[in-house]
């Protein structure tokens, strides 16, 4: 997986806190599906000392023998928590909980009844089925609905045998407890969306920002070899300019107007006559020795065959900009730019013997060896570097690229 495929994976995943709070969710639906057969068998242990106590086991067994088909049920809720199962619990405890809620009205005296808790076994044990859904509504919804349910049963099974069903505030206290929790959860969760921003947003305007940046600063490079590089030699040459410099003005302009920026750079109008990569740096050479330089070039046929893409448009831009800053500081006549190829890396080097400064004082407003030069390679993977001193300057430019079959060698 490339990194753009792990950052939109990553992308399409819910927020750390939404992640957190269905965590919690799914923690206390799970510890109320254990509590729930818990407490079938502890009221089936009560029910067993009863029938010891009476001397007569058989007087329990029905109701055992309901609590045991509850417990079977719930075990298959806690192992496999589904809506349908959540909703077979549901009818199942209805129905069992009538009989059992009746028949218990019928054999167990007030004191044996443990104060109605071995009555409301089976209405008390619906009430801890727990969320289906990683949501904290769904807990509420199914508990409320697992509470009414028992209540219903309580109240059919007393209705059967003549007797009046006293709501229990056990049950209220329970439900209660459990949906407060639920509550909680979701209030707490509410409030921190309120706070803070989703992930996926925050990461992308972040994105959005850092892009902006680099396509200001690809732009910015534009503009400083183009329209202010124009401008420096209008402000330098005679008051008439000449055809070659008009040419290159020409040039410069239909450069800004037609480029595209990107994150990776500045890409100039596709054209399908485009000369090879090492023609168009000779171009270059040749722009240069118009204005007085001599520039001797070693290793051109290396850049042959390599495409035109932005690793490309990179070095010859950069390669430019550092030639310009030859002829305005270096104060020589003389440069010499070597090309170099080897394991998938397209290197520059430019070297003159004039005047030597200090990168790490150049200022921060001077955007020719900081944004024309290093920028503009760096951003599409490549690196820049430059030594200089009292003999002179060396730039030395690297950016991936593969060579590729040139249209000449397609035809042959």
């Amino acid at each position: 997986m490339t990194t753009a495929d792990a950052t939109a994976s990553a992308l399409r995943l819910p927020p750390p806190r939404e992640v957190t709070a269905s965590a919690l969710v799914r923690g206390l639906a799970t510890a109320q599906r254990l509590i729930g057969p818990a407490s079938i068998l502890l009221a089936g242990g009560i029910l067993l000392e009863v029938g010891a106590r009476r001397g007569d086991l058989a007087s329990v067994a029905p109701l055992a023998a309901l609590l045991a088909l509850m417990l079977v049920s719930s075990l298959a809720l806690a192992w496999r928590p589904t809506a349908l199962l959540a909703a077979a619990q549901l009818a199942l405890g209805t129905v069992a909980g009538t009989v059992y809620a009746a028949v218990a009205m019928l054999t167990l005296s007030r004191g044996e009844s443990q104060s109605a808790y071995l009555i409301e076994a089976v209405a008390t044990a619906l009430i801890f089925i727990g969320a289906i859904r990683p949501r904290a509504s769904n807990g509420i919804l199914w508990v409320s609905g697992a509470w009414l349910a028992g209540s219903v049963s309580l109240a059919a099974g007393a209705a059967l045998v003549g007797e009046t069903y006293v709501l229990s505030w056990d049950r209220v206290t329970d439900a209660g407890i459990i949906c407060g929790a639920y509550a909680m959860v979701a209030i707490g969760w509410r409030r921190r969306r309120e706070r803070l921003p989703e992930l996926p947003a925050l990461t992308q305007s972040s994105r959005s920002g850092e892009d902006q940046r680099v396509r200001e600063r690809a732009a910015t490079a534009v503009v400083h070899d183009t329209a202010l590089a124009a401008l420096t030699l209008v402000a330098r040459s005679a008051p008439e300019l000449d055809a070659r410099l008009r040419q290159r003005i020409r040039r410069d302009l239909r450069i800004v107007a037609t480029a595209t920026v990107s994150p990776r750079g500045t890409s100039p109008a596709p054209d399908p006559r485009r000369a090879s990569l090492g023609a168009r740096l000779l171009a270059i050479v040749d722009d240069v020795r118009w204005r007085g330089m001599r520039v001797d070039v070693a290793g051109a046929d290396a850049a042959l065959g390599y495409p035109g893409d932005d690793a490309a448009e990179a070095i010859l831009g950069a390669t430019a900009a550092a030639l310009d800053n030859v002829v305005a500081h270096s104060g020589t006549t003389h440069a010499d730019v070597t090309l170099g190829s080897a394991e998938g890396l397209l290197t520059v080097m430019i070297v003159d013997g004039g005047r030597g400064f200090d990168p790490a004082t150049v200022p921060a407003d001077r955007l020719g060896l900081r944004e024309s030069v290093v920028g503009r390679v760096e951003r599409v993977g490549g690196s820049a570097r430059v030594w200089s001193g009292s003999t002179g300057t060396t730039v030395l430019l690297s950016v991936p690229a593969e060579p590729v079959a040139t249209v000449d060698e397609v035809e042959r």
